[in-house]
């Protein structure tokens, strides 16, 4: 007699629940341990995780696998959903990481545990838990209240990590223009002038990632009450200090690659008293102030 070869043994899926341990323990690991080796090795029993829990969820009891069959449905299974998710958080606009689409697996591993423990298919299961989930008639009301909480700031987790769609993060830093005092730091800028004694201010211009060509610094000393209708003079310098009074104007050409940066120092003298605004401003080479800055000073 020709035994039936295609009767195989049933091989079950018993280790739901340590995926689902796996891919929480993932979640925390990426959250809160910064990347090294060990992270690294862990991710691949997260994801391969993620397509064993998928195809407990999908086939349950149904058909009859070997080992080998679970092994290379869940690798496909891994690389599909994974796919499938990392579409997804692109296509929100929610920056693809390891832990935006890991995560999405951790659902899957849920719900495939709570279906193998039922007993009576995933659909029974989940209704069955959520229905339980909340259902709060045996609470005091204490217990309400912490448990209103608990799924008022889980509800208010979700809204943030969806609205992070609706932020637009930089993929190309954009040209600047900053000002430091005479040590190199924003601390040590002072606004107080002496009439006619010179303050030192660092200035650094750079051109952004993908903008490059010719440049213009321009510095121009303006009257807190001025009215925007008055015309500028040109200043040269000579020799340091850079002398400036009321509407006086400076500039400086450069050319910038790519990302690159500039810096210099000015020995900056203000020859009348009042109360005044130190304007720094980046131009590209159509005249268009690209990036400013501002330091307001007293003189006495």
């Amino acid at each position: 007699m020709i035994p039936d070869t295609g009767a195989r043994p049933r091989l079950p899926f018993p280790f739901v629940g340590l995926a689902a341990v796996v891919l929480l323990l993932h979640a925390i690991l990426v959250a809160l341990v910064p990347a090294n080796p060990y992270r690294a090795a862990f991710s691949f029993a997260a994801l391969f995780a993620v397509g064993y829990s998928t195809l407990a969820l999908i086939v349950g009891d149904s058909f009859r696998l070997t080992a080998a069959e679970i092994l290379a449905f869940s690798t496909g299974l891994t690389i599909f959903v994974t796919s499938l998710s990392a579409l997804g958080v692109s296509l929100l606009g929610i920056p693809i990481t390891v832990f935006a689409v890991v995560i999405v697996g951790l659902p899957i591993a849920i719900l495939a545990w709570f279906a193998r423990r039922s007993g009576g298919g995933a659909l029974a299961a989940i209704t069955s838990f959520s229905r339980g989930l909340f259902d709060l008639a045996g609470y005091s009301r204490l217990e309400k209240g912490i448990v209103a909480a608990l799924l008022g700031g889980i509800t208010a987790a979700l809204i943030i990590f969806v609205a992070l769609a609706l932020v637009h993060f930089p993929d190309s830093l954009s040209p600047g223009i900053a000002i430091y005092g005479w040590d190199g730091t924003s601390g040590s800028l002072n606004q107080t002038f002496l009439q006619g004694q010179p303050q030192e201010i660092v200035v650094s211009a750079f051109s952004g990632s993908t903008t490059a060509g010719a440049f213009v610094v321009r510095i121009r000393l303006v009257p807190q009450n001025a009215t925007g209708n008055e015309s500028y003079h040109t200043v040269v310098l000579t020799a340091p200090p850079l002398r400036l009074d009321a509407f006086a104007e400076y500039n400086v050409s450069l050319v910038l690659r790519a990302g690159e940066s500039w810096t210099r120092t000015f020995s900056i003298s203000v020859e009348q008293p009042g109360a005044f605004n130190l304007y720094f401003a980046l131009l590209d080479s159509s005249s268009s102030v690209v990036a400013t800055n501002r330091l307001p000073v007293v003189v006495t």
